[in-house]
């Protein structure tokens, strides 16, 4: 099989740690407090890939308070990578 016969992996989403497996920054957020609080967790590398997804995902969202909670370790075979 040469070079133009081999199929092309799309470039990963997430940094390769020093583990081994993918690094995402988790980020959470959550919109003002109403009878029951509706808060939206997405890995991403940076805020504003995170924040596009939100604008995708939930465009009704209004956000209230956004938090990262730090570096998530995706190990290999998980259904995000």
């Amino acid at each position: 099989m040469d070079e133009s016969e081999k199929q092309s992996h799309p470039p990963n989403k997430f940094e390769i740690g020093s583990h081994g497996g993918c690094e995402a920054s988790l980020f959470e957020f959550s919109e003002k407090p109403s009878p029951e609080p509706h808060v939206v967790r997405i890995a991403a590398l940076k805020l504003d890939e995170a924040l596009d997804y939100l604008r995708w995902h939930e465009p009704d969202f209004e956000i209230d308070s956004a938090h990262n909670l730090g570096i998530i370790l995706m190990v290999s075979g998980s259904p995000v990578d």
